[in-house]
């Protein structure tokens, strides 16, 4: 996975779920603490780090969707930060 994200070189990572997030930021929190904060993710095989933004995975959001509230916000971070990058 991380050779891909190489390759396509995104400006951001929306990270879908525990399992994605803690694998590529290395980390052991479960995903209702990395939820909300940005990370950077790196790799050797890349010439900058790339923002990451840890969410609820969707399947989780229809076992819980009192949380669909806290994925929303997530989701409008993200938007604020798309807009940064193209200004």
């Amino acid at each position: 996975m991380e050779r891909h994200i190489e390759l396509v070189s995104p400006d951001v990572l929306l990270l879908v779920g525990g399992a994605s997030a803690k694998t590529l930021l290395a980390r052991s929190e479960g995903i209702t603490k990395l939820r909300g904060r940005w990370f950077q993710y790196e790799s050797a095989g890349m010439s900058r780090p790339i923002p990451a933004l840890p969410t609820y995975h969707p399947a989780f959001l229809l076992r819980q969707p009192a949380q669909k509230r806290e994925a929303w916000r997530d989701l409008l971070l993200l938007s604020e930060r798309l807009g940064q990058a193209k200004s």
